[in-house]
């Protein structure tokens, strides 16, 4: 592609999208960027699907169904967004992990504790299922 393309593709860039700066540390973003390369989904479609379902709005509602379908008529497609379904689950067993390991000790065995404990086993178990699928 020669520059005028570029050129078209940065300006389309720059009126229909806003760049986020952010600053996370080093052993973070290296970890994320892994595991997003491990689950063959882009850094910005992560951080955009949950930053779209953070505020309460379905993924991709601005363009009903078309991404989704388009995806899901190759078996490459399916595998991407099943790599991203695992990624997300990933993410949020870590985020449950991190809460039970906040619990004080004297509160192990509690009912919060033990449903933190359930719910991450549920999740190791279903990521180990979808890990299976392709």
């Amino acid at each position: 592609m020669g520059k005028t393309s570029s050129a078209v593709k940065n300006r389309w860039n720059a009126a229909h999208y806003v760049q986020i700066k952010i600053a996370v540390k080093p052993e973070i973003a290296v970890a994320f960027k892994e595991a997003c390369k491990k689950g063959n989904v882009s850094v910005t479609g992560v951080l955009s699907d949950y930053m779209t379902a953070y505020i309460g709005k379905p993924v991709d509602s601005d363009r009903p169904d078309r991404c989704k379908k388009d995806l899901l008529a190759t078996r490459p497609g399916r595998r991407k967004l099943l790599n991203s379904l695992i990624c997300q689950l990933e993410g949020i067993k870590d985020a449950e992990e991190a809460y039970k390991d906040r619990i004080p000790e004297n509160l192990h065995g509690s009912v919060n504790y033990d449903a933190a404990v359930q719910s991450i086993d549920e999740m190791e178990e279903a990521l180990e299922s979808l890990g299976r699928a392709y």
